[in-house]
């Protein structure tokens, strides 16, 4: 079935226009302003959107513009009754579908809508293969610690089994996930990621569960939820340490029965759901204070699928590294061909508390502001902060840790001398107390001189 947005001030025009698509076996959502159009764009998804051009406040093509930012390529036929060849040739150029003067033959738009919903059809299903293929692409490695992943990942792919996956921050449980989902026979349907830590808990309900009109107070339409939008899909909740205890409860009915109630409804739905998880937090001591379901842990938990840490996959980093540079080399049209092997052992050293996500970022730092075509010690050093090292001890630097030791050790020295190695002012200087200057000296070797 069509859903349609319709978004016209004229109140019997727009009455008028829902009345006809809804006797065509339509779903005629209809809002008149341009503004109510924009937030249902951000919560629903339409087949179409039909909005007249001139509007009170925000017109027709302003809202475009705004549709354009929030990245929705929903097809957008314009109407107008003032028309004119530079309405039409602005609406298309900012975007629109096609251009239609009122009164609208009802054959035409018929054809338009068909022709429009077809677009959308297809751009959907070219962003999910590009998103299929980004997420498999980008798990690269040859560790054993990385293959051993991707066969707890195959094997999982093939089941509906329900997967916890654990590890750090920036490890890639997303990739891990949507690789599940794309290699699963699911793989045609959606795949809806919700963030658990990043939705203040009175909203993340709604946004599970979704809510009919009325629900409480600014619930002025329905929502539907994420688990009714992946439906005979994946669910992905991330960081579901971070639900509260009321929504765990909830939850757990829906992994039960899958079944669920939207706020304000007394109405059961059936929805087909895999749910796959993850955390970065210890969910078995969650479930020990009592702040964790043991339950719900239970259910999510058929399969635990832990995703090593960059350090425990150090073989893997020039790899990644490589990988990423190549990317960034074409997103910003730069000749970036390799590392020196100096950087390569600086990279394979490091700690990477962020992991994955970190060494993207340092890749992509570097990236930007290189302006060699095979990178250095120099060009990482100045990403990292650490350009003050000098270049005849640079090559002799073989981790980043080792260069941010030098970095800070030069630093308090030339403070210590410069505060004639008075302690207690140094360290208000730094920051830092007392005690904490005297704990940096003994590690990084700094010995008053006599």
């Amino acid at each position: 079935m069509f859903k349609i947005l319709l978004v016209d001030d004229d109140a019997v025009h727009l009455q008028s226009m829902e009345r006809m698509l809804s006797n065509r076996g339509m779903e005629v959502v209809s809002v008149n302003s341009a503004a109510e159009a924009l937030q249902m764009a951000k919560e629903q998804g339409f087949h179409c959107i039909i909005s007249d051009v001139v509007m009170p406040e925000l017109g027709g093509i302003d809202l475009l513009s705004e549709l354009d930012k929030i990245h929705c390529f929903t097809p957008i036929i314009m109407l107008s009754g003032q028309s004119s060849i530079s309405h039409a040739v602005e609406a298309l150029k900012k975007g629109a579908f096609d251009f239609l003067e009122k009164p609208v033959e009802v054959d035409r738009l018929l054809i338009t809508i068909k022709n429009a919903a077809e677009k959308q059809k297809l751009g959907s299903e070219k962003a999910e293969l590009l998103s299929q293929l980004d997420s498999v692409s980008t798990m690269i490695g040859e560790s054993a610690s990385f293959m051993y992943l991707l066969n707890q990942i195959y094997a999982c792919a093939a089941t509906d089994v329900k997967v916890l996956i654990m590890g750090e921050s920036g490890v890639g449980k997303e990739l891990v996930a949507r690789a599940l989902h794309y290699r699963s026979k699911r793989n045609g349907k959606p795949f809806v990621k919700i963030n658990c830590a990043a939705i203040p808990g009175d909203l993340l309900e709604s946004e599970l569960f979704g809510h009919k009109k009325g629900a409480y107070t600014g619930a002025d339409r329905d929502y539907e939820g994420k688990i009714f939008k992946a439906d005979g899909g994946t669910l992905f909740l991330d960081e579901i340490g971070d639900l509260d205890l009321k929504l765990q409860a909830k939850l757990l009915r829906v992994l039960q029965d899958f079944e669920l109630d939207a706020l304000g409804s007394n109405k059961t739905v059936k929805v087909d759901v895999r749910v796959v998880s993850a955390s970065n937090k210890n969910l078995d001591l969650m479930v020990s204070d009592g702040s964790f379901r043991r339950d719900l842990l239970h259910r999510i938990n058929t399969v635990k699928v832990t995703v090593p840490s960059l350090r425990e996959r150090k073989n893997d980093i020039p790899l990644l590294a490589r990988y990423f540079l190549k990317s960034f080399a074409e997103s910003y049209n730069k000749r970036l061909i390799d590392f020196t092997p100096q950087v390569i052992n600086l990279l394979t050293e490091h700690h990477w508390p962020g992991n994955v996500r970190e060494l993207k970022n340092v890749i992509e730092n570097i990236a930007v502001f290189t302006e060699n075509s095979i990178i250095n010690t120099k060009d990482i050093l100045n990403v990292l902060g650490l350009e003050s090292i000098p270049e005849d001890e640079r090559d002799q630097i073989t981790s980043i840790n080792q260069a941010r030791d030098k970095f800070e050790r030069d630093f308090i020295i030339n403070h210590l001398e410069s505060n004639d190695w008075k302690m207690s002012y140094t360290a208000r200087k730094l920051g830092i107390d007392r005690s904490a200057l005297f704990k940096k000296m003994r590690k990084l070797g700094i010995k008053k001189k006599e």
